[in-house]
C-alpha cells in the first residue's frame, strides 16, 4: 500500500479522470487462490529488522526491497476474520490506519459484493504527520473457502485434519503506472489453528522500484502501523465474537 502524498500526486489525475469505479491495467495478472508454487500457509513473519522479504501472489518472482509484517492470534474462526477483512465498509469503525475505503458503485455490500478486480481508494492516517494519505489498490485474491476435506487441496492438510487450513485475501497498490513507479502488494493469510482461533499473518512487500526508495525512510512507521492494526483486527473481531 503506497500511501504516500508523492503517490496521490500521480495517481490523482487518474481519480480525477476516472473516479473510483476505473478499472486500471494490471501490471501482473491476478491469481483468485494465490499461486500454487508458494506455501502461502507456511508463511510466518520474519524477526525485527530482518532483511528478508516474501513473494506476492501478483509478483512471485520481483525482488522486494522491504517488507513490514504483523502476526496475531485471533479468537475467531478463519471465515470470520476473513469477513471482517474484506468488510471494507466497516474499517472505519475499528481501524486506527485506515480510516476509510472508497469504492466503486457496483459494491452495495461489503464482503458480499467484493471481487477479484474491484477497484478501490483506501485513506490512511499516520504515516505523514497531520496529513490523511490515500492509495489506490486493487484486490487480487479471494480465498474465502476451504476444500470439502475429501482430498488435500492448495495448503490443506491430510483429509480428517483441520489444523494448517487457510484463506488468503490480497490487495496490491496501483500507481497508474502499469507500476514504473511502484509495486507493492497486501496478502492477508488467515490460518486454521484447529481450536476454533485463527493465525492471522498480515505483511506487504515493497519492490525494488522508485516508489520503494521513497518509502524506505518510513519503514519503521508502516511497520508500527501495520502492528496496530493487526491489533485493532483482533480486538474488533474478538469483541463481536
Amino acid at each position: 500500500m503506497l500511501l504516500l502524498a508523492f503517490t496521490w500526486a500521480i495517481t490523482a489525475p487518474i481519480w480525477f479522470t476516472h473516479g473510483v469505479q476505473s478499472h486500471p491495467t494490471a501490471a501482473a495478472p491476478a491469481r483468485r487462490d494465490g499461486s500454487a508454487d508458494v506455501d502461502w500457509g507456511s508463511i510466518r513473519c520474519p524477526a525485527a529488522n530482518s532483511p528478508e522479504t516474501f513473494p506476492t501472489p501478483s509478483y512471485r518472482t520481483e525482488k522486494g526491497l522491504f517488507l513490514v509484517c504483523t502476526e496475531q492470534v485471533i479468537n475467531a474462526t478463519p471465515q470470520d476474520v476473513y469477513h471482517a477483512l474484506l468488510d471494507f465498509q466497516a474499517y472505519s469503525a475499528w481501524n486506527s490506519f485506515v480510516r476509510y475505503v472508497a469504492l466503486p458503485a457496483d459494491v452495495v455490500k461489503t464482503p458480499d459484493d467484493v471481487y477479484v478486480g474491484l477497484v478501490t481508494r483506501f485513506t490512511t492516517a499516520g504515516i505523514l504527520p497531520l496529513v490523511n494519505t490515500t492509495s489506490v489498490e486493487i484486490v487480487t485474491v479471494t480465498k474465502g473457502s476451504f476444500d470439502d476435506g475429501s482430498s488435500p487441496g492448495e495448503g490443506e492438510p491430510a483429509p480428517g485434519t483441520t489444523a494448517g487450513r487457510y484463506l488468503m485475501a490480497a490487495w496490491r497498490y496501483d500507481d497508474g503506472l502499469h507500476g514504473a513507479a511502484e509495486r507493492s502488494e497486501h496478502p492477508n493469510i488467515l490460518v486454521d489453528r484447529g481450536d476454533g482461533t485463527t493465525l492471522y499473518i498480515s505483511y506487504e512487500t515493497f519492490f525494488v522500484g522508485p516508489g520503494a526508495l521513497l518509502l524506505l525512510p518510513l519503514k519503521d512507521t508502516l511497520q508500527k502501523l501495520y502492528t496496530q492494526q493487526g491489533l485493532d483486527l483482533k480486538a474488533y473481531i474478538e469483541k463481536g465474537v
